[in-house]
């Protein structure tokens, strides 16, 4: 049993590994310690280096000391540990989503300090059985079962942008990575919440293991995320050829859609793509459920206009529909104000609405809204490729009050400002991470800066 769950998962990180550095996420725990473990010997054979990365979540007394556990083991197994505080912990509703979060939001912001762009993960076969069980007991559709990839973006935006998260324990158990460690004679890090009923996943491992009593093998939970993976990920390609001859998308954050094409597009499809689009021009890091995509999907085929999920939809002309960013969730409205479209702040770059990464060389420059009254714009020549509801959103750069430069659009006609080509779009690069596993995935001449 420990041979093959080391060979599995050996061949998993030949598979999905790409060059350079390799981050290793460890809890402390059997699981992630036990991928640590086999990832170091893999790593020395094949001459690639790991940079382990764990996080004291704060939650208990203990978790300093689990922390540091984590660190004196890699120390143990030759390879540099980081070690991330979540600052803000607290008990309340909600916790283990909003550790969730906390934790892959640390850990993304890490590897891109560190230079990472690839980070290991250790769920198990047990994991995906009882997130599949999980999804389908709240409701889920079958795209609910299909929810964990060997590789996948991280889940969290902008700050994991560039990250690709790989699970190659996937195909091994629990059971077997602990063998692992026992046999090596390594001690772990059991945690108490795991046998806290109040969560929903401690519920789920007893509602499995009573169908297990009663004859059933959860591991088909499993087996039934492992058939339905690939028909996830042949929907979402096919959403993006649909794209190809549907849409343009513009780096200066608004969609122009066909709409003759749209409709001949098959609805399942149809919303698959409409998910990526939202998500690109919002800006935003939550989905949206489908049944809340349905309103959009109908202004665009009807060519009427609607707002919803951060996102408007405008009927152009000549057959072409807009979907731009809700400019009411950006500048504000008549009953609250717009929200802080700043994240991600730090010596490197800072990210505006989620939709573009202004670098460094360019802060000398006042980033801002255009606004309404156009304020610093000598020329409106630039805007007119871009719809009237969303040039007042635009993101602009100031210099003694005139605008220099319109993201996506390029310094403005006699600046001589060269730090445009400072400032990334990214709303092609968030359409091509939803629909897309791959790594680098481009939409077509996408270029790097806008």
């Amino acid at each position: 049993m420990v041979a093959r769950a080391v060979q599995t998962v050996r061949s998993a990180l030949g598979r999905l590994a790409g060059e350079g550095p390799l981050g290793i996420a460890c809890s402390g725990g059997g699981d992630s310690l036990a991928l640590l473990v086999i990832a170091s010997d893999w790593a020395r054979a094949n001459g690639r280096s790991l940079q382990v990365l764990t996080v004291d979540h704060g939650l208990r007394k203990s978790s300093a000391d689990e922390a540091n556990h984590v660190a004196a083991m890699a120390d143990r197994l030759g390879w540099p540990c980081t070690c991330l505080t979540w600052d803000d912990a607290r008990p309340g509703a909600g916790l283990q989503a909003r550790a969730r979060d906390a934790r892959h939001r640390l850990l993304a912001r890490a590897c891109r300090d560190l230079g990472l762009t690839e980070l290991a993960l250790a769920h198990t076969r047990d994991d995906q059985s009882e997130t599949v069980w999980l999804r389908l007991a709240a409701g889920g559709s079958w795209r609910s079962a299909a929810v964990m990839s060997d590789r996948a973006p991280s889940p969290v935006w902008p700050d994991g942008r560039d990250l690709d998260l790989l699970r190659p324990c996937l195909d091994v158990t629990r059971a077997e990575l602990r063998r692992v460690l026992s046999d090596a004679g390594i001690d772990w890090v059991d945690d108490p919440s795991n046998e806290d009923d109040r969560y929903a996943r401690v519920r789920a491992r007893g509602d499995l293991g009573l169908l297990s009593e009663a004859g059933f093998q959860p591991d088909r939970f499993a087996e039934l995320g492992a058939l339905l993976r690939p028909v996830h990920a042949a929907e979402r390609r096919a959403a993006w050829h649909c794209g190809q001859a549907a849409l343009v998308v513009h780096a200066w954050g608004g969609v122009s859609i066909d709409r003759a094409a749209w409709s001949r597009i098959v609805p399942a499809v149809r919303l698959t793509l409409l998910d990526a689009l939202v998500m690109a021009v919002s800006g935003q890091s939550e989905s949206p459920s489908r049944g809340r995509l349905v309103p959009l999907d109908a202004a665009i085929l009807a060519s009427t206009s609607v707002t919803g999920c951060g996102v408007q939809v405008l009927a152009g002309t000549a057959g072409t529909v807009w979907l731009i960013r809700d400019r009411g969730a950006v500048l504000g409205r008549v009953d609250h104000d717009g929200i802080d479209p700043w994240t991600d702040q730090s010596d490197v770059c800072r990210v505006f609405d989620g939709r573009f990464e202004i670098a460094t060389s360019a802060r000398k420059l006042e980033w801002a809204v255009l606004g309404e009254t156009y304020d610093g714009l000598t020329s409106r020549a630039i805007l007119d490729a871009v719809p009237g509801a969303a040039r007042a959103g635009l993101l602009v750069a100031r210099e003694a009050g005139q605008v220099v430069v319109l993201a996506g659009l390029g310094p403005v006609a006699g600046s001589l400002t060269a730090e445009a080509a400072h400032v990334r779009s990214l709303v092609a690069h968030r359409f091509c991470r939803r629909l897309l596993p791959q790594p680098a995935v481009r939409w077509f001449d996408e270029p790097e800066m806008a």
